[in-house]
């Protein structure tokens, strides 16, 4: 088991300045330091929060001046707003207070977030088994803050094949996938809270994963993971989303809701506890997750040649970014409590952009 924190460290020190213990605190732990860089654009942040709050401040220069001096308060730009310390990046960066950050960060979600929906979101955490589809789902959860935490679960490291579907810079590869996440989610947003479980989604870890999740993503690959996720997700009653980056196809399974069938009526309780005590796929396991019938051609023929020609299941950048998109905005519907219903759905650009020819 990983020592997470402590051999990869994925937590930016943040120093909130308006609390002197913690001015203090700063000011010793970067005075012990001799090299490093430093990114400070304060007073520019706090123009943009000023001028998001009141447009027409960016045109009355003298009227935002006082607005600055009000914002900053009698304590002066040493007491004002925060220093985040990445010890992976050897950097300093000064930004807004938390609040101020994440409203200014979210400025532009606005309308189409209100901020009384920004404000529920955050009370909100998503689990992540699988960080391959699943690292889109993170960073477009994340990026618009569709929740307040996330619980990343993976037991892979990040491989150089990796890199045709996780962005994650070649400095990156050996990480473990939940570090490297993480690591990305921090530099976008130090005050979004990331938990991580490098062990993989098991039966015996499933307490600590679904410990206070509001939902869950399966974007892993393994049948007893996939079996065990929705016998947990069930007894807990917690919604289930699944992207499989073929055809666009996914999967809404609304185990909030009383006496839902497993993956809306395809898999009987009996197979899921065959599936929860496999440790291989099984043509009728793929059936009942893929539908072959309904999987793309290109993608059932790769399906045979997994062992012999190819080493896994093909997944494109195209198709893993553009199921974390359809994904994390269905996640952001059922959180607002807009009614998703539980079924499979086809999102496939193919279907909708090639004109047959007769």
């Amino acid at each position: 088991m990983l020592d997470s924190h402590a051999t990869y460290p994925y937590r930016p020190v943040i120093f909130a300045l308006e609390s002197p213990q913690q001015r203090e605190a700063y000011e010793q732990m970067k005075s012990s330091q001799s090299d490093f860089v430093v990114i400070d654009t304060l007073e520019d942040q706090v123009v943009e929060l000023l001028v998001t709050r009141n447009p027409r401040l960016k045109s009355q220069p003298e009227k935002l001046a006082v607005q600055i001096r009000k914002e900053v308060g009698n304590g002066g730009w040493d007491s004002y707003g925060t220093w985040s310390w990445y010890p992976w990046l050897n950097t300093w960066v000064r930004l807004l207070p938390e609040d101020a950050f994440i409203e200014v960060r979210t400025n532009r979600n606005r309308n189409k977030i209100t901020t009384e929906e920004q404000h529920h979101l955050r009370s909100k955490c998503v689990g992540i088994v699988g960080l391959s589809v699943g690292s889109a789902v993170a960073m477009v959860l994340a990026m618009e803050r569709i929740c307040g935490a996330l619980k990343l679960v993976d037991f892979d490291t990040i491989e150089l094949s990796n890199l045709n579907r996780i962005p994650a810079g070649v400095h990156r590869l050996g990480l473990p996938k939940t570090v490297a996440l993480a690591r990305a989610i921090a530099e976008i947003d130090p005050f979004f809270e990331v938990d991580l479980i490098h062990e993989g989604f098991t039966a015996s870890n499933a307490n600590q994963v679904f410990d206070e999740i509001d939902l869950v993503v399966d974007a892993c690959d393994q049948v007893q993971a996939k079996a065990n996720l929705r016998w947990f997700a069930k007894s807990q009653k917690i919604p289930l989303v699944m992207e499989t980056s073929d055809r666009g196809m996914l999967d809404v399974e609304r185990y909030d809701a009383p006496n839902q069938p497993f993956l809306h009526g395809r898999i009987s309780e009996a197979m899921l506890e065959e599936m929860r005590s496999s440790s291989e796929w099984r043509p009728e396991f793929f059936d009942a997750f893929i539908d072959m019938e309904a999987a793309s051609t290109r993608g059932v023929d790769s399906l045979k040649r997994v062992g012999d020609e190819l080493v896994g299941w093909p997944q494109l950048y195209s198709d893993v970014a553009g199921g974390g998109a359809h994904v994390a905005q269905v996640i952001r519907k059922i959180l607002l409590g807009e009614r998703v219903v539980d079924a499979r759905h086809y999102l496939e650009w193919d279907e909708q952009l090639i004109e047959s020819v007769h």
